[in-house]
């Protein structure tokens, strides 16, 4: 017979079951999981009422069943979802975007063009299109949903330092630089660029979807610290813009009095000027990986901008290109995504961004707990992989499993199947083991099958940086 021990098992309950006549007691925790299978229970449930009736050599009503909850039949999700209650954020550009065509996609609160139906005959051919024309003449991307903050004040750099993981005390005027920031846990949490303006003025950016999030903890670590800073959260209050390719300097340069060579004006570098005769700050920084410049401005000048740009771009071909062009494009370059090529574990050096950690710091977020992951051997690696471009049949898709033998080694974080290198390409953790180029690594698709893919240096795109700096 089937005893239900409701509450924790004692030796005691045992002994008297056992007095009771119950000589041959098989013990089963009543798992609270069994019904949160995909099944909802429908299978789980009963699979667990059977095996325990087998055990017990009794028919199932004589052996009882689980104690069900709600719901006690499955209920397809759709049923449960509901209307969107978080408000939608729309960029000043959202109804040109319409106009032209574009479709949209939620990024965080805000709604982005995913990519505009007038660049191809269908979704994947029209991504192909607009990144191969940023390749080759010039295209721009509204990115006015980057989180844009400000900090000021005689602590800013020294509390940017210990947000950051890299250095800032050193960064001239007129600089930018790669920022990172980790939780104490030396978890990855947002990354972004900090540009410094004057000496105690810095304004940098953090991750569209992430961007109130980290706002927020900045507040609480200056609290905190006691730090005197002031914290400015200037997102809705900023548009911008991203004119990246070969002919963006051209396009530019006839709205702006500002010298745009590679000389006066190099990579990695800011301005404050003015552009279409609205004060802008100007980035030379490129996410795609060409020629290219950001474009910050008030909110309410941005449309004017964005058309004054597209106007005088017209003569060189130029054209709005998606989220999911900027996308291949950065993936070619090798520049990965926080919550996309990261999750709520991962730590720099499994993303292959030890190289944005500054040495001999006093104190940085995370420091500690970096220390101690950097004396351990590491789980996993973020690599980039390519699949032969004679390739038949199904290609992997995000989160698809890396398989080792009968092991799970990583899983895909990023893939393109069509890109401007012909190939399909993406990035993956992998075990440490299988990181050299020219590995051979399997992927497993959907039914099973194995996909075969390789491993190759990053960035896939422009190694030796020619395309941005010129």
């Amino acid at each position: 017979n089937f005893v239900d021990f409701d509450e924790d098992i004692h030796l005691a309950d045992l002994a008297n079951a056992h007095q009771e006549g119950y000589d041959n007691i098989e013990l089963m925790k009543r798992y609270t999981t069994f019904g949160m299978g995909p099944s909802q229970g429908k299978l789980s449930n009963m699979n667990t009422v059977r095996v325990l009736a087998r055990l017990n050599h009794a028919p199932i009503d004589k052996t009882g069943t689980t104690t069900f909850r709600p719901f006690h039949q499955p209920v397809p999700i759709s049923h449960l979802a509901g209307r969107r209650f978080c408000p939608l954020r729309h960029t000043p550009m959202h109804d040109w975007h319409q106009q032209a065509g574009a479709l949209f996609m939620h990024a965080g609160n805000w709604l982005r063009p995913e990519y505009y139906k007038t660049s191809g005959p269908d979704r994947e051919s029209a991504i192909l299109a607009e990144a191969i024309h940023v390749r080759r003449a010039v295209g721009m991307v509204d990115v006015g949903t980057l989180g844009k903050l400000q900090i000021s004040g005689p602590d800013a750099v020294i509390f940017l330092e210990r947000i950051y993981t890299g250095h800032f005390r050193k960064l001239v005027v007129g600089k930018l630089r790669y920022c990172l920031a980790c939780d104490e846990t030396g978890v990855i949490i947002d990354d972004g660029i900090v540009a410094r303006l004057a000496e105690d003025l810095f304004y940098f950016t953090a991750t569209s979807s992430g961007a109130a999030a980290f706002y927020r903890e900045l507040q609480r670590w200056a609290l905190r610290w006691g730090m005197d800073v002031t914290l400015a959260n200037l997102t809705g209050h900023l548009g911008a813009m991203n004119i990246a390719g070969p002919a963006s300097r051209q396009v530019l340069s006839q709205l702006t009095d500002l010298d745009l060579s590679a000389d006066a004006f190099p990579f990695v570098a800011v301005r404050q000027t003015t552009v279409a005769g609205t004060p802008a700050k100007l980035l030379r920084v490129g996410f795609v990986g060409e020629l290219g410049f950001e474009i910050h401005v008030p909110a309410s000048c941005a449309l004017h901008v964005w058309e004054a740009i597209m106007e005088a771009g017209r003569p060189m071909a130029i054209a709005p290109f998606g989220v999911e062009a900027q996308r291949l494009l950065r993936l070619e370059k090798g520049h990965l995504i926080v919550s996309q090529d990261t999750d709520a574990l991962t730590n720099p050096y499994e993303a292959d961004l030890s190289w944005a950690i500054g040495k001999n710091k006093p104190f940085f977020v995370g420091q500690r707990s970096l220390e101690v992951m950097k004396a351990q051997p590491s789980a996993r690696r973020l690599v980039g992989f390519s699949i032969d471009p004679a390739h038949t049949g199904p290609l992997p898709k995000e989160c698809h499993l890396v398989i080792t033998g009968r092991q799970i080694a990583g899983r895909v974080t990023s893939i393109c199947g069509k890109s401007t290198l012909k190939k399909p390409l993406g990035l993956a953790y992998v075990h440490p083991d299988q990181t050299d180029p020219g590995t051979r690594i399997q992927i497993r698709v959907d039914r099973g099958k194995l996909i075969e893919a390789e491993v190759v240096p990053l960035p896939f795109y422009d190694p030796e940086n020619t395309r941005q700096k010129s």
